[in-house]
């Protein structure tokens, strides 16, 4: 029986609950984003959200990553979520998606309601990893070499070093914007159109995609061949002022992908990607707004320079 979703009554003021019974089917995931989406368009969720999974059989992967997904966009609020009834399967599935977040559990909707409202469920980054976060030294020497005319291959390994450095990723590979087209660099072949799919959705977000949002997203035949090449389970879109520069394609090396990052750890990586981002714009004008001169993203020294 395809998994079934139910809103239970509201345990509690700004916590709602929702009962997810039956097995896995095709497009569950969809389903859940669907009834997750209308609790928090309603408003429903401020503090949190129960997940009642007494009654769930099995699960999807790309099911425990919606689920992943929706725990990342709460705790951003300040909300949370935390399960009630999940089995040892269940449970292994969403553990292993979350990388080496804790998993919140109650006993009934009500304790899990009221963990929620008193703040007893512990926090989003109760797990350390005692990793320390690039140095300005450290990113200011990868955009010399970056703005340089080093060959892409020391470009490559300089970035893998920077961010294996700061526990950020194993490897990572340089999208640019090449006019309208989508280039890995180093290669004059175009991976993609700008204004494709991936372009677009790239354009569209600020902060770092999963591999599960890139996996729904309907990309070209060529687009998920280059991913699937890449390895990368962690995409960062490189803007400048508020134009598309490029993308970080990272592989984490985590279990969980972007889920298993901590709140310093995407921080660090969203500045390693600003910086990045400013780098690529330097060449890059940007019209001015008021019809005079072009202007130009401050350039990587001034951004970097002591205050």
């Amino acid at each position: 029986m395809p998994v079934r979703f139910q809103t239970l009554p509201t345990p509690r003021a700004g916590v709602a609950a929702l009962r997810l019974d039956g097995a896995v089917a095709r497009g569950d995931h969809r389903h859940f984003a669907a009834a997750a989406g209308e609790l928090l368009g309603a408003g429903a969720c401020a503090d949190g959200l129960v997940l009642e999974l007494t009654d769930l059989h099995s699960i999807s992967e790309e099911l425990a990553d919606e689920i992943a997904l929706l725990r990342r966009r709460l705790a951003e609020d300040g909300a949370q979520v935390v399960v009630v009834g999940a089995s040892v399967v269940v449970a292994w599935f969403l553990r292993r998606r979350l990388g080496g977040q804790p998993l919140r559990e109650g006993a009934t909707v009500e304790a899990a309601a009221l963990d929620i409202a008193t703040g007893d469920a512990p926090p989003i980054d109760a797990v350390v990893t005692g990793r320390d976060l690039p140095s300005l030294a450290a990113v200011a020497g990868f955009l010399e070499i970056l703005g340089g005319d080093a060959p892409s291959a020391e470009r490559t390994e300089a970035l893998n070093g920077l961010l294996q450095r700061g526990g950020l990723g194993r490897e990572a590979h340089l999208l640019r914007c090449d006019g309208d087209r989508l280039v890995l660099d180093g290669h004059l072949d175009a991976l993609a159109e700008a204004g494709g799919r991936l372009g677009t959705l790239l354009a569209a977000n600020d902060t770092p995609l999963s591999l599960h949002e890139l996996r729904v997203a309907d990309l070209s035949p060529r687009e998920q061949n280059f991913l699937r090449w890449s390895g990368a389970d962690v995409v960062m879109p490189l803007k400048a002022a508020g134009r598309l520069q490029g993308a970080l394609l990272v592989r984490s090396g985590r279990d969980g992908g972007l889920f298993s990052y901590l709140p310093g750890e995407l921080l660090g990586l969203g500045l390693v990607g600003c910086l990045i981002a400013g780098r690529l714009a330097l060449s890059t004008p940007v019209p001015s707004t008021g019809g005079g001169a072009e202007s130009r993203v401050p350039d990587a020294e001034t951004v970097l320079s002591p205050v």
